[in-house]
């Protein structure tokens, strides 16, 4: 999707339309995101492993491999013919009927390859099923299987079937995270008319600024227009960082010349002291090439 404007952007902090009152939103936090694909969707499986008992049970390292990690073998695993004749005859069957293998690796494998085929036939019926099951984590487990099963071919719908089925913004797994930075990576125009016509609140705020960070990695100024569109605070604030560091890479004067616009002043110094230590760290390498000839 192209983007084009015209005159320069607008300064964090100085946004024509009208703001709601956000002063109990203005802390200012360092920790930088990790906004990319490969990140968000690594991600999950480190929240779900690190979350207390309380708020979400702990997975172990081999359920967070078979869980997310989608590679060609397995894919193809999951599409041979035994797989795909027992998901047309009963998939329901076949489930039970994996679910009872006392090997956990051999279970957790068949599980996953038959809610990954059937998923591919009918996600709906696929995700009723697994709604149904009473034990919260293989629950869990099964919607992320078949919701990421889907995003393969079309992540708009798999965001649209995680919602539907009990997913929101607080899932400490993060599936919605990578699910709509999977939707961008695939058309990212899509992604931001979908935001747009999403009602005002955190989960929009969220929505925009994965989508700016990742137009700024081809159109910069587009992105920092959409970044100072969001609401003042830190989602505002991770999002006019994430974007500065793109930015950064292809103009730096101009990078420079955005985060000197910023209105709060510590953000401004941050953003600065980012620009001068990633110049810092580009000169180095060179100097260092430049001394060894």
């Amino acid at each position: 999707m192209a983007f084009h404007l015209s005159g320069f952007v607008r300064p964090l902090g100085k946004s024509r339309r009208p703001r709601k009152d956000t002063s109990a939103n203005q802390s200012r936090f360092s920790i930088y995101p990790s906004m990319a694909v490969g990140g968000l969707c690594g991600m999950i499986a480190l929240v779900c492993a690190r979350a207390q008992p309380s708020v979400q049970p702990r997975l172990d390292e081999q359920s967070i491999v078979t869980l997310h990690q989608f590679d060609a073998k397995l894919v193809t695993k999951a599409h041979d013919q035994r797989t795909l004749h027992k998901v047309a005859t009963d998939p329901a069957s076949a489930l039970a009927q994996a679910m009872a293998s006392e090997n956990r690796m051999e279970r957790e494998g068949r599980v996953r390859d038959l809610l990954f085929a059937w998923a591919a036939r009918d996600a709906e019926a696929a995700l009723e099923w697994a709604m149904a099951l009473e034990d919260p984590i293989v629950r869990n487990r099964a919607r992320v299987t078949v919701c990421l099963a889907v995003a393969e071919s079309d992540p708009r719908r798999a965001v649209v079937l995680a919602l539907a089925h009990g997913a929101d913004e607080g899932d400490p797994c993060g599936l919605l995270d990578c699910l709509t930075m999977q939707w961008c990576a695939k058309n990212v125009g899509t992604v931001l008319d979908w935001a747009h016509e999403q009602p005002p609140g955190e989960w929009r705020e969220r929505l925009l600024a994965r989508v700016s960070y990742v137009i700024s990695k081809s159109e910069p100024v587009a992105a920092a227009q959409l970044v100072s569109d969001l609401e003042p605070g830190s989602q505002q604030d991770e999002a006019a960082m994430a974007v500065l560091h793109q930015w950064a890479l292809k103009d730096p004067a101009a990078a420079i010349k955005w985060a000197e616009g910023f209105a709060a002043p510590e953000l401004q110094a941050r953003a600065l002291a980012e620009i001068s230590s990633f110049q810092a760290l580009t000169v180095a390498p060179d100097q260092e090439d430049s001394e060894s000839h």
